[in-house]
């Protein structure tokens, strides 16, 4: 009887354990979800002032979205879940390994990135949509670009 008891106890605490992994395997592709939503809100601002430099969007969609870029900055470092990296969660999540291991690296070019999107802002303000477009070009090789060089894998296909 106690062989059972014991029995009927491991077995409910491995079955426990499972819920729980199978919580955190949740939890873990949901930040990676999170992440990759953010990222592409990020590349729909920037693609909105690459059209206010081409003449295909508003002045005024062009500042809302710097001041959507501005507001983000802050949260990248914290999309970086331990555990969410490519090896973690292959076919899943893009992020290199490195982007969790050499965070003063990626802090550098997240603070890059805010440099050129403050730069933007007051260029917006008086600026030609011509002056936008060429300031957008070093934002996005200088900012994204070399986040996305650094630490992120293409997707295949």
């Amino acid at each position: 009887m106690a062989n059972m008891k014991f029995g009927i106890a491991a077995a409910a605490a491995v079955a426990v354990l499972a819920l729980g992994a199978g919580a955190v395997a949740q939890d873990k592709a949901a930040a990676v979800k999170a992440r990759q939503d953010f990222m592409k809100a990020q590349a729909a601002d920037t693609k909105a002032l690459g059209d206010y430099a081409k003449g295909m969007a508003t002045k005024e969609d062009a500042m809302k979205a710097i001041a959507d870029l501005q507001a983000r900055n802050g949260k990248i470092m914290a999309l970086f879940t331990p555990g969410t990296s490519m090896t973690d969660l292959p076919g899943v999540s893009y992020a290199k390994p490195a982007a969790f291991t050499e965070t003063a690296k990626l802090q550098e070019v997240v603070t890059t990135l805010k440099t050129y999107e403050d730069k933007q802002a007051e260029l917006l303000k008086t600026g030609t949509p011509e002056a936008v477009g060429a300031l957008q070009a070093d934002l996005g090789k200088n900012g994204c670009g070399a986040c996305h060089a650094n630490y992120r894998e293409r997707k295949p296909g």
